[in-house]
């Protein structure tokens, strides 16, 4: 039994990834789907949740969240839930955590590779892409040309070297993350997920 980690860089197909490897295995997927949660636990939207990991766009709204929670306590005379990266934080990293404990998970994202860095059971995986390859399946999946396929690229990969560098102060990119690093350029998403349970075997012996 194990938790498996998924980090991935833009446009690696790792949704497919993680739903062939979750139905291969008999594990649940856990992607967006902690958002909700998240929301849940801080009193929050989902949108607002989101802002977290959307760092091109979340400076100015924390910003105008603290003063708006400031007026509001004020006039209201009661607690408002408020954007705060503390909060945030310590709930993602329990809900993560709990996810652990309950065994036999894939979770895309928020981080995983950083808050069960060194447990047993967990296997962290990262998703990489040739950059010329990762502009071509922009290009199509968005119909864009050649330059806004590499702004949408560098904005979307931006977001998550800063959410990890930010939260867990790591650099996303360092292979002492991952207990395996699979090249997309050079496999399917068929292929990425024989190699994951290959080296899931390997380290933990399902």
């Amino acid at each position: 039994m194990a938790v498996i980690t998924i980090s991935k860089e833009f446009a690696t197909d790792s949704q497919e990834v993680a739903a062939k490897l979750a139905a291969k295995l008999g594990y649940e997927y856990i992607g967006k789907r902690l958002v909700s949660e998240i929301a849940k636990q801080l009193n929050i939207s989902e949108a607002e949740a989101e802002t977290f990991r959307k760092t091109h766009q979340s400076r100015m709204l924390r910003f105008l969240d603290r003063y708006t929670c400031s007026v509001v306590q004020r006039v209201v005379g009661r607690e408002y839930s408020c954007l705060d990266d503390k909060k945030y934080f310590e709930v993602t990293k329990k809900l993560v955590e709990n996810l652990y404990e309950a065994d036999n998970v894939i979770i895309l994202g928020w981080g995983g590779q950083c808050i069960l860095r060194g447990k047993p059971r967990a296997f962290h995986v990262r998703l990489i892409r040739d950059l010329d390859s990762k502009i071509k399946k922009v290009m199509q999946r968005f119909k864009v040309d050649e330059k806004k396929a590499k702004e949408i690229i560098e904005r979307e990969e931006k977001d998550s070297r800063e959410y990890i560098k930010h939260f867990f102060k790591a650099n996303w990119n360092d292979p002492n993350l991952y207990d395996l690093v699979v090249d997309m350029t050079k496999n399917t998403p068929d292929q990425a997920v024989q190699l994951i349970i290959e080296g899931l075997r390997k380290k933990v012996g399902i």
